[in-house]
């Protein structure tokens, strides 16, 4: 799966998407942003956090691709995680649903075009953090990098999602790494804030309670490792698979919310 800050751009990019492929949500986004982003990182943050199986968090089983399909991941998501009552119509409850969605077919296309490259984890272990690596690289343009958090409407939240657990993990990503603009001290960030992030590589961290080094220094210490990863990840992966990773990425998010709104009527 890529990290929050890879799908923090996908989410973005979803929603330029919906402007003219699906109207209504694009309002729904417009009108409640934090809501769409809160959703957008409430599948992992619930599954690091909250002790939610993946299964349950994501609505996909990754080493079964027949669950893939838009269908597939709406009738979990709407049976399971809504137990079939259909969510609220308002912007703020609708927003957060599509920003969920986005996540999960961001997942689905990592699955689909880049680890398909890569053998099962933890075999090519420095691949799969190369991948990491280069999804961050995702453009996120400065007026989309801040988000007040303290407006997020947890009431209009999924019935399974911990507030918590979201608000952890979407607090920590909006104002540690996001903040960052050079791609190596973003990596640094993941290391030093790892306990309210939990997507850091390496994972022999500095121990609780030691002090933390600068983001530097960090980076300066693993900046090597870091980019023997990229380099082993662009020899397994090829080019045009993130073409087209990111291409279905954002072609999934918004074929599944197409479909999401017609089994509600929207």
């Amino acid at each position: 799966m890529p990290r929050v800050r890879a799908h923090w751009s996908l989410l973005i990019s979803t929603r330029h998407a919906l402007r003219e492929a699906v109207p209504w949500a694009y309002k729904a986004i417009t009108n409640a942003p934090e809501a769409y982003f809160a959703g957008g990182v409430a599948p992992d943050a619930i599954r690091l956090f909250a002790g939610v199986d993946k299964l349950s968090s994501h609505f996909y089983d990754d080493r079964n691709p027949s669950t893939w399909s838009t269908d597939a991941v709406l009738d979990a998501f709407l049976g399971r995680g809504f137990h079939g009552v259909a969510p609220a119509s308002d912007d703020a409850s609708q927003a957060w649903s599509l920003g969920y969605l986005g996540h999960l077919f961001a997942d689905i296309a990592n699955w689909t075009h880049l680890q398909s490259h890569l053998p099962p984890f933890p075999a090519e272990r420095g691949a799969h953090h190369g991948v990491w690596l280069l999804a961050d690289r995702l453009p996120v343009c400065d007026s989309d990098r801040v988000l007040d958090v303290s407006r997020v409407p947890w009431e209009s939240a999924p019935p399974w999602v911990d507030e918590a657990a979201v608000e952890r993990l979407l607090s920590a990503l909006v104002t540690r790494v996001l903040t960052q603009h050079d791609p190596w001290l973003a990596e640094a960030t993941y290391v030093r804030h790892d306990r309210d992030l939990m997507q850091a590589e390496p994972l022999n961290l500095p121990s609780t309670g030691s002090p933390d080094p600068q983001l530097v220094a960090l980076r300066d210490r693993h900046l090597p490792e870091w980019q023997l990863s990229i380099d082993r990840a662009k020899e397994l992966v090829p080019s045009d698979a993130w073409v087209r990773f990111e291409a279905a990425a954002i072609a999934g998010s918004v074929e599944a919310i197409r479909e999401f709104g017609r089994r509600l009527g929207a």
